[in-house]
C-alpha cells in the first residue's frame, strides 16, 4: 500500500514537472516553422480573396484605404488586410498609398492576357479538398473526382492560363519555323483541352483549319476560347474518346500536349494513319529527367484519383520518362522520323521543363 502511494506520487511530481520546467529543446525554431507555413497559407488565401473581389483590378492606380472600403464594403477599417496585402510583395506603398507592382499587373488583373486566377483557384481548392483532410485521405483512401468535371472545371482552366506564361510561346514559335507550317492547311489536338495551341497555330497561319478533339465535358472550354479569338470559322471542337472514336484523316499536323494521346506507344498507329505523307506530329508531354524530386508533389499526386479509373497510379507524371524505347520504336515501325527533340520550359514548376518531340512521316 505504502509502495503504491510512492509510485503515484513519483507519477505526479514527473508529471507536474513540466508545470516549472522548461522544455529540454527551446520552442522557438517550432514556432518559426509552424508560423511560417501558416503565414504562406494566409496570404496565399488572401491573394486569392482579393482577385475574386477584383482589388488587384483596382489597384492598377494608386489607391488609399478609403478607396478599398468603397469596394470591399467591411464593417471594420482595412488597414490590416491592406498592410498584409503589401506583406505579399504584390503591391507597393507610398505617402499612404498603394499600387500593384509589375507582377500583379501582369497576372493578377482579370483584363491581362496572362492572368492566373483559375490557377490560384486551384491552388486553393487543392488545399481545401487534398490537404486539409489529409489525416481522413491517408487512413481512408484518395478523394475521388468525377474526371470530366475535373478536368473541365479545375485543371483545364488552370493549365490554359499556365501555358500562356511561357510554354505555349516556345511550342508555337517551334512548330511555326517548320518551313512547310505555311502550307498547311488541315490539322488536329488531340486531348485538346482549352485549344490554345490550335487557337495560336491557327492565328498565325490563316490558311490553317483546326480541330480541338477531347472529351464531350470539356470542349465547352475551349468554345469559350475560340470565341474570345474570333476564329469560329476556322477552328472547331469535337467531342470523343481518342483511343476508341475515329480521329479522322489527312491531317497536315496533329498535336499532342500532356495527355495519353501523345505518350502512348498504342496510339502511334493511330496518328499516323490519321497523318498526309509528309505530315508532322509533335508531342509535348511530361518527362523531365533532371527534374528534382519533390516528395509533396509526389504526395499530392498520390491524395486523388478518377472516377473512371482502372489501376492505381504509379507515380507523379512529371517524373516519367517521355520518349522510352518502346515508344521510339513504335514511332519507327509506323513510318514517323523524329526531326528534333527539345525542352521547352514550364514556368510554373520552379526548374522543370517538359519535352517536345516534332516528328514527321515519311513517303
Amino acid at each position: 500500500m505504502v509502495q503504491n502511494m510512492k509510485n503515484t506520487q513519483d507519477n505526479t511530481d514527473n508529471t507536474c514537472k513540466a508545470l516549472w520546467e522548461f522544455p529540454p529543446v527551446p520552442p522557438d525554431n517550432f514556432f518559426s516553422i509552424i508560423n511560417s507555413n501558416n503565414d504562406g497559407a494566409r496570404l496565399l488565401c488572401l491573394i486569392g480573396a482579393s482577385v475574386r473581389l477584383g482589388i488587384f483590378d483596382t489597384l492598377e492606380d494608386w489607391k488609399n484605404e478609403h478607396d478599398l472600403e468603397d469596394i470591399i464594403q467591411y464593417p471594420h477599417p482595412v488597414t490590416d488586410f491592406v498592410q498584409s496585402l503589401i506583406k505579399t510583395g504584390l503591391v507597393e506603398y507610398k505617402d499612404g498609398k498603394i499600387r500593384n507592382t509589375p507582377v500583379a499587373s501582369t497576372y493578377l488583373t482579370s483584363h491581362s492576357p496572362y492572368f492566373q486566377g483559375a490557377y490560384l483557384e486551384k491552388s486553393i481548392q487543392h488545399l481545401q479538398d487534398l490537404w486539409i483532410p489529409l489525416s481522413d485521405i491517408l487512413t481512408s483512401g484518395p478523394k475521388i473526382f468525377v474526371e470530366e468535371k475535373f478536368f473541365a472545371d479545375i485543371s483545364l482552366p488552370s493549365m490554359a492560363q499556365n501555358a500562356l506564361c511561357g510554354r505555349l510561346q516556345e511550342v508555337v514559335n517551334g512548330v511555326t519555323s517548320l518551313s512547310s507550317f505555311m502550307n498547311m492547311k488541315k490539322m488536329i489536338d488531340l486531348g485538346g483541352g482549352h485549344g490554345l495551341y490550335a487557337i495560336a497555330l491557327a492565328c498565325k497561319n490563316p490558311n490553317l483549319s483546326a480541330i480541338i478533339f477531347d472529351l464531350p465535358g470539356v470542349v465547352p472550354l475551349a468554345t469559350g476560347y475560340i470565341e474570345k479569338y474570333h476564329l469560329e470559322g476556322r477552328v472547331k471542337v469535337m467531342g470523343g474518346n481518342f483511343f476508341s472514336d475515329p480521329i479522322g484523316r489527312d491531317y497536315d499536323l496533329i498535336l499532342s500536349s500532356s495527355n495519353p494521346s501523345g505518350k502512348s506507344p498504342d496510339m502511334v498507329g493511330k496518328i499516323s494513319d490519321a497523318l498526309k505523307k509528309g505530315g508532322f506530329f509533335v508531342s509535348i508531354q511530361p518527362g523531365d529527367e533532371n527534374a528534382p524530386y519533390d516528395s509533396l508533389h509526389e504526395l499530392e499526386f498520390f491524395l486523388w484519383t478518377f472516377d473512371t479509373a482502372t489501376l492505381p497510379k504509379k507515380t507523379w507524371s512529371k517524373n516519367k520518362k517521355f520518349l522510352t524505347e518502346e515508344y521510339r520504336s513504335a514511332l519507327k515501325d509506323n513510318g514517323l522520323t523524329i526531326r528534333s527533340v527539345t525542352r521547352v520550359s514550364d514556368p510554373y514548376i520552379q526548374d522543370y521543363g517538359v519535352t517536345m518531340m516534332i516528328a514527321q512521316k515519311m513517303g
